[in-house]
């Protein structure tokens, strides 16, 4: 099976193929959006597909998948099998294709059939066979199906972190960290997700109740940055209370600093990971 970059001749039979699958998806041939989707994804070169045969553009598509491109993140957006070339490995080669694509650190993102959903049990146990794992609940799509956020990091595992502001100051940490070139370095406080965690907002929380002992809000997703092979997803969170109690096997020692004091360390190379007062810079611009 030979994998190519879908062109504008194969629409017709993609389109074939989306019709295989309305009952489950909603509808897309007659849908505007959907035409104008694949179109797109044709034109930048998102769209993958296997013909039949190995023939040229236009022949029989035994599947298909369109993938949307995000910094440091891949959406598997549309992924579909002819009915007849089902249980012969399509879907598998695609699949493969795409994570020898995902380059170190990314996370891929898919939205497949919920938990509770009749007939959706084979679709979930395909990606979590690739390292997909469930995430937060998804939209009812268009053909009534109830959905599920599906995620896979390609690299370190991620962490959260957070810019916690009080007043006009920020929370600077220097945690216990053993690396030579790391020690002394400040960063913003935070950790490592754990499966088990539900989601993000509630792996923040439990970090900063495990370093600081605070209670926190969650505000907003701020940005997620690469360092050393890790993602790390940032949030602006509020403190209930600025009455710590540190975890001195995690952190050495706290400031709370201005931005402009944050931005003298970022210039003195006393900050860890370099995002830290851009992430701060970004929780002063949403508040303005």
């Amino acid at each position: 099976m030979r994998i190519e970059h879908a062109r504008t001749a194969d629409i017709p039979a993609w389109l074939k193929l989306a019709s295989e699958v309305e009952h489950l998806f909603g509808p897309m041939v007659s849908d505007p959006g959907f035409h104008s989707a694949l179109e797109k994804n044709i034109e930048r070169g998102t769209a993958l597909c296997i013909r039949e045969d190995e023939g040229s553009p236009g022949a029989p598509l035994m599947g298909g998948i369109l993938l949307g491109y995000r910094p440091l993140k891949i959406e598997i957006d549309w992924l579909a099998v002819a009915e007849r070339w089902r249980r012969y490995g399509v879907g598998r080669a695609l699949m493969n294709h795409v994570l020898e694509l995902a380059q170190p650190p990314v996370e891929m993102v898919l939205l497949t059939f919920g938990e509770h959903e009749p007939g959706g049990a084979a679709a979930r146990h395909f990606y979590e066979s690739f390292g997909f794992q469930p995430s937060e609940v998804g939209p009812t799509n268009s053909a009534g199906k109830q959905t599920q956020v599906y995620r896979r990091v390609v690299g370190r595992t991620p962490t959260v972190r957070a810019v916690i502001q009080h007043a006009d100051r920020y929370l600077l940490v220097q945690h216990n960290n053993k690396v030579p070139e790391h020690i002394g370095k400040w960063g913003i406080p935070g950790g490592r997700i754990d499966p088990t965690d539900p989601n993000r907002p509630a792996t923040l929380r439990r970090e900063l109740r495990e370093e600081l002992q605070i209670e926190v809000e969650v505000l907003r997703f701020l940005n997620t940055y690469a360092y050393r092979e890790r993602l790390h997803h940032v949030f602006h969170v509020h403190p209930y209370s600025t009455d710590l109690t540190i975890d001195r096997h995690e952190i050495l020692d706290h400031a709370w600093l201005t931005a402009d004091e944050v931005a003298t360390w970022h210039a003195e190379n006393r900050l860890h990971t370099g995002f830290e007062l851009d992430a701060i810079t970004k929780s002063k611009q949403h508040l303005a």
